[in-house]
């Protein structure tokens, strides 16, 4: 199994809520998800400085499923909403020790 991790920081607070709304479309119109979870950061700035909004954590199959998953044309239509949103994003994909 693949694990697909986005984390972000939104450039503009009052958007946190916009991020979220588009991002949870995703797990809604994408076939290739084999299980998903979103959330946003709870959490007060401190010594290990300022965190990270939120993050998306999804699970593929396989490498193709996550690559069906990107390219997929919905997909890339919420990323182009997505980005203007953000300061700042990490995408980690691994494959999972426990699959």
């Amino acid at each position: 199994m693949i694990r697909h991790m986005f984390m972000w920081q939104v450039a503009n607070p009052a958007d946190r809520q916009r991020v979220l709304d588009l991002l949870t479309t995703l797990s809604e119109r994408l076939p290739t998800l084999r299980s998903w979870e979103l959330g946003a950061n709870d959490g007060e700035p401190n010594d290990n400085g300022d965190p990270w909004d939120g993050a998306l954590i999804s699970d593929f199959d396989d490498w193709e499923g996550l690559k069906a998953y990107s390219e997929d044309p919905f997909h890339t239509e919420v990323v182009s909403e997505l980005l203007p949103l953000v300061k700042s994003r990490a995408v980690v994909d691994f494959v999972r020790k426990d699959s």
